[in-house]
C-alpha cells in the first residue's frame, strides 16, 4: 500500500499536467479583468471595450492565446513577431463589449478617443455604430486590414493563418 501511496504522489502532478485545456483558436479567451496582464506591455487588462486577443499555433494543432489591453498593442505585437504564426484575432465591440472575430469589425482610428495604451482604436460589430463613434470622437472607420497597417505596419496576410 506504502508503494501505490508513493508512486501516486510521484505521478500525480504528470497526470494534472496532462489535462491541460487545449485552446480552441475559433473561440476568443476568458480575460479575468483587473488580474490578466496584457502580453505587450505588461500592463493589468482592465477595460473590457479595448480589451483584445491572438490565438498562435506554437505547435502542430497546439494554440496559446495572447492577451491584450489596447486593439493597437495587438496589432503592434503581431507586427513585432513575425516568427509567430498567428490564427486568429478578436476584439470586443465598443457597445456590446461581445467578443468579435477581427477580420469581421469595423475599426475606429480617433486621436481622441482615450484607449490604456493611447493607440485610440476601438472596434464595432456594426457599421452604423462605427460611424456614430467616429463621428463622437473625430475619427475615421476602417477595415481590420487598414487598422492592421495603421496601427502594426503590418500588411493583412503577410503573417497570419487560417486555422
Amino acid at each position: 500500500m506504502r508503494h501505490i501511496l508513493a508512486l501516486f504522489i510521484i505521478f500525480f502532478p504528470f497526470l494534472l499536467a496532462g489535462c491541460g485545456a487545449k485552446v480552441d483558436p475559433n473561440t476568443p479567451p476568458e480575460i479575468v479583468y483587473g488580474e490578466d496582464i496584457c502580453d505587450q506591455c505588461g500592463m493589468i487588462i482592465s477595460d473590457e471595450r479595448f480589451a483584445a486577443a491572438a490565438v498562435v499555433e506554437v505547435a502542430d494543432n497546439d494554440y496559446e492565446q495572447r492577451l491584450f489591453d489596447d486593439i493597437g498593442g495587438m496589432f503592434l505585437y503581431a507586427a513585432e513577431h513575425p516568427e509567430l504564426k498567428f490564427v486568429s484575432f478578436f476584439v470586443h465591440d465598443y457597445n456590446s463589449r461581445a467578443w468579435l472575430k477581427a477580420q469581421d469589425a469595423h475599426f475606429v482610428l480617433a486621436d481622441a478617443l482615450h484607449t490604456p495604451m493611447g493607440y485610440g482604436v476601438a472596434a464595432c460589430a456594426q457599421t452604423e455604430d462605427a460611424v456614430a463613434l467616429a463621428n463622437e470622437w473625430s475619427g475615421q472607420v476602417v477595415s481590420f486590414a487598414e487598422a492592421q497597417m495603421a496601427l502594426g505596419g503590418m500588411p493583412e496576410g503577410e503573417h497570419q493563418h487560417s486555422p
